[in-house]
């Protein structure tokens, strides 16, 4: 509950609104706007903060793109428009659920509220009001991630076409991303742990014999191939990937006696905006326009409002 007084009105639903300080405190966390509390299909009790949309963004971009300073604030500013542009392409999927977004990047985008709002992620959203990214007369689903190893992915939209993460795009120069923490990784984990997702992902108790990962043309693993004791299993990237708890789907995989190691790149899905990439380009001087238009395809910057 916020400070001060506060409405409460209960039929189906409980309705939360905010106080004299216009804040609604929910733990450690503030919110805007007001809650919605009510019993979620699955029966778990579901709370919907509902706000506008520029309000929303205030806890959004600084949750998504990490510290923001002087430097890198075209990049905050590129993630305020695409992290609207992605909202906006989204409203109305979830009707049945009571909600428009979840509030982690690991179905929709991470929102805390204001616990994250600095001045500057403030300025970047203000700054950026009502601007879109379009394709053809509509509103991108703007994708994004943290590091894409120096090449984005191929996405399902084309606007998100697979490009390299260097000045131009040209191959061969140093990525905007490089030499970030996520930029290159190394894990390893044992032969036992393998054939244990391996029996998961095909249904059946198999020990690893040898494994293949066929990749796409930015690197990325469109299929992993494990050979078994019981058969050949065909796994997606990405279905591996999460059930290897990796950080990209660009990796290669060695056999050793007792352990299997990977190697890869960037973190994240990879289509779309590198984060890391956007803030290089930043402190490098490029404008959140230069930066948008690097990274989506064919788009134009418009002002809905």
């Amino acid at each position: 509950m916020s400070g001060g007084s506060a409405s409460l009105r209960t039929l189906d639903t409980l309705t939360i609104a905010a106080g004299d300080s216009g804040l609604i405190r929910v733990g450690d966390r503030s919110y805007r706007g007001y809650l919605l509390l009510f019993q979620s299909r699955d029966g778990d009790l579901a709370v919907v903060n509902v706000l506008g949309l520029e309000d929303y963004l205030l806890g959004v971009v600084p949750c998504e793109i990490g510290p923001i300073t002087v430097r890198r604030l075209e990049a905050a500013k590129a993630q305020a428009v695409a992290a609207r542009s992605f909202t906006l392409a989204r409203l109305g999927r979830r009707k049945g659920l009571g909600h428009d977004l979840f509030d982690s990047y690991l179905r929709d985008q991470e929102y805390r509220g204001t616990e994250r709002e600095t001045e500057l992620s403030r300025q970047a959203v203000l700054a950026t009001r009502g601007e879109v990214l379009e394709y053809r007369g509509e509103i991108c689903e703007a994708l994004y991630h943290a590091n894409c190893g120096g090449m984005t992915a191929n996405g399902s939209k084309p606007y998100l076409k697979s490009v390299p993460d260097t000045p131009g795009h040209k191959r061969g120069r140093k990525a905007y991303c490089a030499g970030r923490p996520n930029s290159s990784w190394k894990t390893s984990v044992s032969r036992d742990s393998l054939d244990a997702v391996a029996s998961r992902l095909s249904a059946k108790k198999c020990r690893l014999r040898g494994c293949r990962v066929d990749a796409d043309r930015s690197g990325r693993a469109e299929c992993v191939v494990l050979a078994t004791d019981r058969g050949t299993v065909r796994v997606p990237g990405s279905s591996f990937r999460m059930a290897m708890g990796l950080k990209s789907t660009a990796f290669t995989v060695t056999l050793r006696n007792r352990y299997v190691s990977f190697t890869g790149r960037g973190w994240g899905h990879g289509a779309g905006m590198c984060q890391d990439g956007a803030m290089a380009m930043a402190e490098a001087g490029a404008s959140y326009r230069e930066i948008l238009q690097h990274y989506y395809s064919d788009v134009s910057l418009e002002k809905r409002y």
